[in-house]
Parts: C-alpha cells; sequence; structure tokens
C-alpha cells in the first residue's frame, strides 16, 4: 500500500487569510498616516516644568463698592458741625459721606438718607420716610427715625432709633442699639406726618443678615441703660 501524501492547503482558507492580512496592513498603514498628518497640523506643545503641587491662585473677585448717590449732601468735611433744616419734602434723598470727628444734625424730614465712610462722627435726623442706608463707619452715633434702616460694614458703632421694620446689619461687629431720644422744635408733628410716633421697639429686633443660627448673634447688643446718652435736644443752631 502507498503511502498517502500530506493534505493540501485548502485554497479558500488561504484566500481569507490574505484578506485578514492586507486588510490588517492597510489599517496599520492609515493610522500611520493619520498621526503624520496630525503631527505636521498641530502645533508642538512646549516643554516646562510645573509643580503639580501648587495650584495657580485664583483672580480674587472684587467687592462691589457702596455707589454714592449723586444727591444734595454733606460731602469731605473734619473737625465741623453741620446742621440742616429741612421744610416739608422739599429733598428727596440726602447724603452724608466721607466725614471725620464731625457732628451732623438733620431736622426736618427727607424721603432717603445715604450714610457712608464716617468716623469717630455723631449723626442726629429727624423723620426719614424711606429708607436709611449705612456703609463703611466706625466708633460713630447715629440717632435716627426711619421706615427702614439698613446697616453694612459698622464697627463699634451705637444706634438709637425709631424704625417701623426691624433693622438690618451685615458684616458688622460691635454695633449697640436703643431706642430713638431725639427732640428738636416742630419734631413731634413731623413724625406724626411720617407714621413715625408710634414706638414700635423694633430698634431691638435687630437682624444680622449673615449671622444664620438660632442663639442671638454676637455682632450686636442692646446699649445698656447707664452707657446710654440721654434726651438730645437742639433748636437753636443755625444752618452752616
Amino acid at each position: 500500500m502507498e503511502n498517502e501524501s500530506p493534505l493540501s492547503p485548502n485554497p479558500t482558507q488561504e484566500s481569507l487569510d490574505y484578506e485578514v492580512r492586507s486588510s490588517l496592513k492597510t489599517i496599520s498603514d492609515l493610522r500611520q498616516t493619520l498621526e503624520n498628518l496630525s503631527a505636521e497640523l498641530l502645533p508642538k506643545k512646549k516643554f516646562s516644568f510645573r509643580n503639580k503641587s501648587k495650584s495657580e491662585p485664583k483672580p480674587k473677585e472684587k467687592e462691589p463698592e457702596f455707589k454714592v448717590p449723586a444727591s444734595p449732601g454733606i460731602w469731605s468735611k473734619k473737625g465741623e458741625t453741620l446742621v440742616r433744616k429741612f421744610s416739608g419734602s422739599e429733598i428727596g434723598e440726602f447724603t452724608i459721606s466721607d466725614l471725620d470727628s464731625c457732628e451732623v444734625r438733620l431736622m426736618g424730614s427727607v424721603r432717603a438718607l445715604f450714610v457712608h465712610r464716617l468716623r469717630n462722627c455723631r449723626v442726629y435726623t429727624g423723620p426719614v420716610t424711606g429708607s436709611v442706608l449705612i456703609e463703611g463707619v466706625e466708633e460713630c452715633v447715629f440717632v435716627m427715625a426711619s421706615h427702614q434702616i439698613r446697616i453694612h460694614n459698622a464697627k463699634k458703632c451705637d444706634f438709637y432709633l425709631r424704625v417701623r421694620s426691624r433693622p438690618i446689619i451685615e458684616d458688622s461687629c460691635g454695633v449697640r442699639f436703643a431706642p430713638y431720644c431725639l427732640r428738636y422744635d416742630g419734631i413731634e408733628e413731623e413724625l406724626r406726618e411720617t407714621s413715625l410716633d408710634e414706638e414700635t421697639e423694633n430698634w431691638g429686633n435687630v437682624d444680622d443678615f449673615l449671622w444664620l443660627r438660632a442663639v442671638q448673634s454676637p455682632n450686636w447688643s442692646v446699649l445698656p441703660e447707664n452707657e446710654r446718652v440721654g434726651l438730645v435736644h437742639f433748636s437753636s443752631l443755625e444752618e452752616s
């Protein structure tokens, strides 16, 4: 019996293997071509040493600044006593700004009052029919009557208030509150006309917007009676 010759390769299998090898080579060539084109078109990154442990500081966001309105007012004074008398509602907005070691007396009513950057000052006002905004004050005394009072960035100041709503403080510390104590000729009628003649005792119900705990905010307190200034009365000083 004759020896059988080895089986010859299957022509169909050979054809498939060739096609697979050819396709893989085509894919490899295309990938290499794509890499070469990418290297030519995209700029090369410059090599540099970087300290990964230190992150680049982000630019500090600038806090919004208090914008002093362009209204009638008292500006940039030092060591003076300043008196203003208003009749009726002739004054809408009034501004007190950039004072140092001054005493301000406002008799009559205004619709809105803005107080900005005061140091070591005393401010006495008649009724404000709208709102009072106080910002950037230090070591001052304020005697005010208003429907709304908002205080921002106050330090070591005393406030004697009559206010229809709860006073609001923000970014403040060492501020103390007591009831309104100002008298001058005609003030009782002005308080009645502006619905500020009744004592609401809101001067002692202060809201600290940055104190969210249920306990008393450490940033404000009630001024002890033995440290209060008592009744303040003036009527005869001329306007300066």
